[in-house]
């Protein structure tokens, strides 16, 4: 059974939309790690001059 999201797609689509998805999973991780540092960079000068 097939899913019928896919059906229709070429190979190449197909290519594209994985490159795409690998593209926007790299940013979220780089936007979490961003923020976590950020976040940890704040609460560590607060800890010492605040």
């Amino acid at each position: 059974m097939s899913d019928p999201s896919y059906e229709g797609i070429s190979d190449e689509d197909y290519g594209r939309l994985t490159r795409r998805n690998r593209r926007i999973r790299g940013i979220a991780w780089i936007v979490v790690a961003a923020l976590i540092v950020g976040g940890g960079g704040s609460t560590i000068l607060l800890a010492l001059f605040g």
